[in-house]
């Protein structure tokens, strides 16, 4: 790491630690330790920290009181978890109340809602704690990808309508101290894309952090207009988000430099895993969540085979995911060591959050722009948008009872100005939407998008 990096760490970013009460340096510094620990070690912590988790859930949770109600605390082994009942995102909407830890302070927390990729959002509290230990493994998977926290950073992420929450001075401060630019990739053109081409070239940034979709569109921009261009300033490339598809990999590798995509697995709720410098799957952080693969009974699977994926949030007290159904399907490493030497397990595969991208006659439309406007107010129990042709778009919406027209008009101004004028938007409120014997709704069907990008 350079001088410059662990001035800016040790000094700058802890003073504002202090000053915001949290311990996100130390957080990390701890987790650049504990990457080498052995299984043991690993295990002992686990379970140490997992068992205060699930007695502070029984006893300060109406919900985990009662689902723990014929549970003997604490837990032998960690292989005891898979004897509780898992927690979904219906759980969310129908307790949210009952889930929340009532003896921890609002003031400790942040509401928060899921991205709903599955087309099902929910409300939730991260308590500030559990923000720390998800910042410190997000630092600790950049410094994987040979970058870390203090250098020049854009961040190609966010919903069109973030826009004008980041023109607020105090973000626009926030960047500029982290030393971040943030370019959405929500709503994108050529013109877009011309500009923050311009910035980045200027900028020079040691790494881009966003959605891989939008990336992939960014390198299909430069290809075409800038395919000269020299990248050799940028280190690494982070996708998150949606399913890093590998012609995205390869076409985002050709344009800007290979051997330089990093992808992270992870959701709003909870950061999950990371890939390393072998790039032969995710490393799971395991100091801070337990991951399992299992059927549609809840029974773990053998590494190596597709399953549900839950997990668990040892840090969040606030609000506890316990054996959370987060909707995505995934594969357990059959490898036990890494190359790279970090000793934490590895996730093979991610097989869920295939989304398709939305392509209008004068635009792209990303998958974030959908989740992140039908999670923007309580009303929407889940959607489908359907695209048939290139200037129609359906979307059915199954609404809750706290929908109201308020929200409704909201919902039709946002995807009336998404879509631009010559789009035509029919939106259809439902009472339910079937979903398919994978058991994976697809919230975006797109007959236009793969013969056209």
């Amino acid at each position: 790491m350079k001088m410059y990096n662990r001035l800016y760490q040790n000094c700058f970013f802890s003073v504002l630690d202090k000053l915001r009460g949290r311990q996100t340096i130390k957080r990390l510094k701890f987790l650049r330790k504990s990457q080498y620990w052995n299984q043991n070690q690993l295990k002992e912590w686990r379970l140490k920290n997992l068992n205060i988790l699930l007695t502070t859930a029984k006893h300060n949770s109406t919900f985990y009181s009662n689902k723990f109600k014929n549970i003997n605390l604490p837990l032998k082994r960690l292989e005891d978890l898979m004897s509780l009942p898992i927690m979904t995102k219906q759980d969310m909407r129908d307790h949210f109340d009952e889930i929340r830890n009532p003896n921890i302070p609002l003031r400790e927390m942040e509401l928060s809602k899921t991205g709903g990729s599955t087309g099902e959002p929910a409300y939730y509290y991260l308590q500030n704690n559990a923000k720390d230990w998800n910042r410190g493994t997000v630092y600790r998977s950049a410094e994987w990808a040979g970058v870390c926290l203090g250098d020049p950073t854009v961040q190609m992420m966010g919903s069109h309508f973030d826009l004008k929450k980041f023109q607020k001075i105090k973000w626009k401060l926030i960047f500029f101290l982290q030393r971040y630019k943030d370019l959405s990739v929500a709503k994108v053109d050529e013109k877009i894309f011309d500009q923050y081409y311009h910035q980045i070239i200027k900028f020079k940034p040691s790494s881009i952090w966003g959605y891989a979709s939008g990336i992939y569109l960014f390198a299909n921009f430069i290809e075409k207009n800038y395919p000269q261009s020299n990248f050799n300033f940028l280190k690494a490339l982070i996708t998150s988000s949606e399913t890093l598809q590998l012609p995205w990999r390869q076409k985002i590798e050709k344009v800007f430099g290979y051997n330089k995509i990093f992808d992270h697995y992870g959701s709003r709720e909870v950061y999950i895993a990371s890939e390393c410098s072998m790039h032969r799957g995710y490393h799971i952080h395991e100091e801070v969540i337990i991951l399992e693969v299992v059927d549609k009974y809840n029974n773990p699977l053998p590494n190596g085979e597709r399953g549900r994926i839950l997990v668990t949030d040892l840090t969040n007290h606030g609000f506890p995911f316990i054996r959370y159904e987060i909707g995505d399907v995934g594969v357990l490493s059959t490898r036990k060591t890494c190359d790279c030497g970090i000793k934490l397990p590895l996730l093979e595969s991610i097989e869920g959050r295939i989304a398709d991208m939305v392509i209008l006659p004068d635009r792209i439309l990303t998958p974030p722009n959908f989740t992140l406007l039908m999670s923007d107010y309580e009303g929407v129990e889940t959607y489908q948008i359907i695209q048939e042709t290139i200037d129609n778009l359906s979307v059915r919406i199954v609404p809750n009872n706290r929908i109201n027209q308020n929200v409704k008009d909201y919902i039709s101004n946002c995807l009336n100005e998404l879509t631009g004028p010559d789009v035509n938007v029919v939106i259809e409120y439902v009472k339910n939407i079937e979903v398919p014997l994978s058991g994976k709704r697809r919230y975006i069907i797109s007959k236009v998008s793969a013969n056209n990008i």
